[in-house]
């Protein structure tokens, strides 16, 4: 059979129902369009396994810098104050991995506990996340060592970062934190907006009695 007559024996098939007519008039733009589909579905296939090698990759260099690094630490046999330069010189993706999230935190509480406190905010400061709970456990960790450091203004930022988030965990916490330390700083004003925002949103929580002593002893 010729190439002429199996065209126009398709087009006799095709052009038997009016779905088939279309199909067939334009048959070279679907053609093209299942093409562009099956390339943007492998592409997609293709990145989906790029990013899972490439977090296996990370989680890789975080075990490492656990075993060997950190595990020195707490041995003894590296110096804790050498922690926060190792900890810095490790790739961007690696310090904010989200594995590595709660070594930092461990890190920091460790240093935190031997008076450690530059070192342990050396660390902290270099966490970068965008999930309510690492969050508010960064920012909570970082304030204390701030505040004992006497940077308020610093902790305030640092607790700020967390509470802005709409989704940010345990926001009387870190509202009723913030009053305290801006009420430090002698920001009354901004002190009273947050603990009053802790006693309108929280009525019931232990939490807003505290608030409510707060402005008591600031407004004496």
């Amino acid at each position: 059979m010729s190439e002429a007559t199996q065209t126009q024996t398709l087009e006799q098939t095709f052009n038997k129902t009016d779905l088939g007519h279309l199909i067939y008039e334009y048959r070279k733009l679907m053609f093209a369009l299942i093409g562009a589909v099956l390339v943007a579905v492998m592409g997609y296939a293709l990145w989906k396994q790029s990013q899972k090698s490439q977090a296996e990759a990370v989680s890789a260099k975080v075990f490492e810098f656990q075993s060997k690094t950190w595990a020195s630490v707490k041995e003894g046999k590296l110096a804790a104050t050498e922690l926060p330069k190792i900890f810095e010189a490790l790739d961007q993706e690696v310090k904010n991995a989200p594995v590595m999230i709660p070594l930092a935190l461990e890190m920091g509480k460790y240093l935190f506990d031997k008076g450690q406190l530059v070192e342990a905010e050396m660390i902290l400061s270099k966490l970068n996340s965008n999930q309510p709970i690492a969050q508010y456990f960064i920012a909570t960790q970082r304030a204390v060592i701030l505040e004992k450091l006497n940077k308020i203004p610093e902790a305030i930022l640092a607790l700020e970062q967390a509470a802005k988030n709409k989704d940010a965990l345990m926001a009387a916490k870190l509202n009723l934190e913030l009053g305290r330390l801006n009420f430090l700083n002698g920001e009354k004003g901004k002190a009273q907006t947050h603990f009053e925002y802790v006693l309108s949103t929280f009525p019931n929580d232990d939490l807003a009695k505290l608030a409510k002593l707060y402005m008591g002893k600031m407004n004496k």
